[in-house]
């Protein structure tokens, strides 16, 4: 079983950096973002994006 949480928390930490590109992209051509938000998607532009949203709660692979 820990190998399968070593494996999620790279592929967690591979999703967080590709948010972060995605963000820092949109922000320099002034585009919007598609987020999922209370059952549909909203646009939202990069600078509401917020590290919090995006990092794994305590629960999560590798917390003791």
């Amino acid at each position: 079983m820990k190998r399968h949480n070593k494996y999620a928390l790279l592929g967690l930490k591979a999703l967080q950096r590709a948010v972060q590109n995605v963000a820092e992209e949109a922000k320099k051509n002034n585009l919007k973002i598609p987020v999922w938000k209370n059952g549909h998607i909203e646009y939202i532009f990069p600078e509401k994006i917020t590290q919090k949203g995006i990092v794994p709660n305590r629960h999560s692979a590798g917390a003791s």
